[in-house]
């Protein structure tokens, strides 16, 4: 008995060490299905464009045809069910239903149920151009602008568009909308205008020669654009005359926005520029310190601002 008490004990560390050896090759552990669902805005996926149905819902497309939804501000998103494969640039919404995507291609999508799931719709365009922004005027009404002169416009929450100009080898990156006039800009400092929802169209005097790629206005008179190497541009006359506004930084901005108190700019390295309210006296600074990703959106939503692009953030308005 001692013999075999000796041998079992002399053979037990084989033993542990043998089990671990078949738990390790053998025996998986179980793991839920959910613990493996991969997050929804995945590595090198970009959000280029963002929307606020309301104060707590939010739309985001971009990379490869993705569409997004969060309930939460953003603070969590999923993905909704998108038939384009090329990248989406911007999206625009009505109301928490309705709203419509457009983007690499001509592509132009459009939602009824608040993103969940999206249907192409019919683009007047002689060839696929890029699409780079979508706005709603009014209900059931929107505009896109894009590559080849192009801008379009719905009047049926984008089920069919028509065209509103003429083709020509230089882009419109943004509409903007002052009462009754709707301002474009564009490549080499364009700015066009309209008083008759786009049946005439008028080329006014631009103060830079640089890419404008973004317009707002805060009511019927007053607007910035914004675009390449810094630049910043204002009207206070519904986008009749704009005058150029001291500089404050080289980056390239892609986006202004106005949140009720202040301008909001963002572009390249991380950049962040405020303005008063008569587009006057910029001052620059950073999303995050120390980060220098890009952001082609930025969107006041109540109390607070969100930036989309290279990465999603939440803005300090302050």
């Amino acid at each position: 008995m001692q013999r075999m008490i000796k041998g079992l004990l002399a053979a037990t560390p084989f033993m542990v060490v043998g089990g671990l050896l078949y738990a390790a090759l053998f025996i998986k552990p179980a793991v839920e299905a959910s613990q493996l669902k991969p997050p929804a805005i995945q590595r090198g996926e970009f959000m280029y464009g963002i929307a606020a149905p309301s104060r707590q819902q939010l739309l985001g497309v971009g990379s490869v045809g993705k569409v997004w939804r969060s309930q939460d501000l953003g603070a969590s998103w999923t993905v909704g069910q998108s038939p384009a494969q090329q990248s989406l640039q911007d999206v625009a919404a009505w109301d928490r239903e309705r709203a419509v995507a457009v983007g690499d291609g001509g592509m132009v999508l459009a939602s009824h149920d608040g993103g969940e799931t999206w249907s192409k719709a019919e683009a007047a365009l002689r060839s696929p151009a890029k699409l780079v922004r979508v706005r709603t005027a009014a209900p059931a009404v929107a505009w896109a602008v894009g590559e080849m002169g192009v801008a379009l416009a719905t009047a049926d929450y984008g089920a069919t568009w028509s065209r509103k100009t003429p083709d020509e080898d230089k882009a419109w990156n943004d509409v903007g909308f002052a009462g009754p006039r709707t301002v474009l800009v564009g490549e080499f400092g364009r700015i066009s205008v309209s008083a008759d929802d786009g049946a005439t169209w008028t080329a006014v005097s631009s103060p830079v020669k640089t890419s404008l790629m973004a317009v707002a206005f805060r009511d019927d008179l007053h607007g910035v654009a914004v675009g390449l190497d810094g630049a910043v541009v204002s009207t206070a006359d519904g986008g009749l005359r704009w005058k150029r506004e001291q500089q404050v930084s080289a980056a390239h901005l892609f986006d202004v926005s106005w949140d009720g108190a202040q301008w909001l700019a963002v572009g390249e390295a991380g950049v962040l520029l405020r303005g008063h309210a008569d587009g006057s006296a910029w001052r620059a600074a950073r999303i995050v310190d120390g980060n220098r990703q890009w952001h082609t959106r930025i969107l006041p939503v109540g109390q607070v601002a969100i930036a989309s692009g290279e990465a999603v953030n939440q803005v300090d308005r302050r």
